[in-house]
């Protein structure tokens, strides 16, 4: 079977409330080639370690704005970094778990990176399973720990097929 969709990525937008926290020193977008692109993110965290961590989880589609499509799901990142049983929240894991250090549960002592994720881990990930109608999407993450809102890293990409 041959994938025909295509994955770009079209913007990326990373955020913090509080730089004593951390503070994001990498958020780009970079070309490969005219098709492809890939993210690098790294995240300097100021105040080690990281013991609980709560995160919502959106895909969003853009239709005279962004509104939501398919997921839009909130869970204990901890408890999933340690056992992964959810389904959904592990097909995203799995898109990017090769190229990124955060693969173990809490506490979380170092700073986190996402290196060289490319389009194509998309399209061959999660878009070979489950099938995705063409538009612009984000998949939206806002992120808290101590339940104390922390920042927020958004990726938004077009799908065409």
């Amino acid at each position: 079977k041959v994938n025909l969709t295509n994955v770009t990525f079209t913007n990326l937008k990373c955020g913090v409330s509080d730089k004593r926290f951390g503070e994001f020193e990498k958020c780009y977008i970079k070309a490969v080639n005219r098709t492809h692109k890939y993210i690098d993110v790294y995240f300097r965290l100021h105040q080690p370690p990281i013991e609980n961590v709560t995160i919502n989880l959106a895909t969003m589609r853009y239709n005279n704005g962004y509104k939501p499509f398919f997921v839009n799901i909130t869970f204990d990142g901890c408890k999933f970094l340690k056992n992964q049983r959810n389904p959904i929240l592990k097909y995203f894991f799995d898109l990017y778990k090769d190229r990124s250090n955060l693969n173990h549960s809490c506490p979380i002592n170092h700073d986190i990176f996402l290196d060289h994720f490319w389009t194509g881990n998309i399209e061959e990930g999660f878009l070979k399973y489950i099938p995705v109608i063409n538009g612009d999407f984000s998949v939206d993450t806002v992120i808290y720990s101590n339940n104390i809102l922390r920042g927020f890293l958004n990726v938004y990409l077009r799908i065409t097929g």
